[in-house]
């Protein structure tokens, strides 16, 4: 069975500034294949890390994140630049941080 022509999802940003950088296109070593859609996933996804993990540098989200996700924090750091791709796995448990980060705020009465 081939998994050629499977419908692929697309994701675009949560928000609309993000400080994720767009990735390189030129030059440099591509860690994956999955130009197809022109980096939409990792961007929503380093959106989406920012959001869960509320900081003030790369570095420090890097070291949080990699914590909660039991991975380094050269990896986190490597989807923070839309570098590579992460698994589900890591998807799904950002999406619960990034969902209980919004509660807890709208506890607290921060807007968004």
């Amino acid at each position: 069975m081939s998994y050629k022509h499977t419908p692929r999802l697309h994701f675009y940003n949560i928000e609309s500034y993000s400080p994720c950088i767009e990735s390189a296109s030129s030059g440099g070593k591509s860690l994956s294949n999955s130009s197809d859609f022109s980096g939409q996933p990792r961007s929503w996804f380093c959106g989406l890390l920012w959001r869960a993990f509320p900081s003030n540098s790369e570095n420090e989200l890097a070291n949080k994140a990699a914590r909660v996700l039991d991975v380094t924090p050269r990896q986190v750091r490597n989807w923070l630049r839309q570098e590579n791709d992460a698994s589900l796995k890591h998807v799904a448990a950002v999406l619960a941080v990034a969902g209980a980060e919004i509660v807890f705020k709208r506890i607290e009465g921060e807007s968004e």
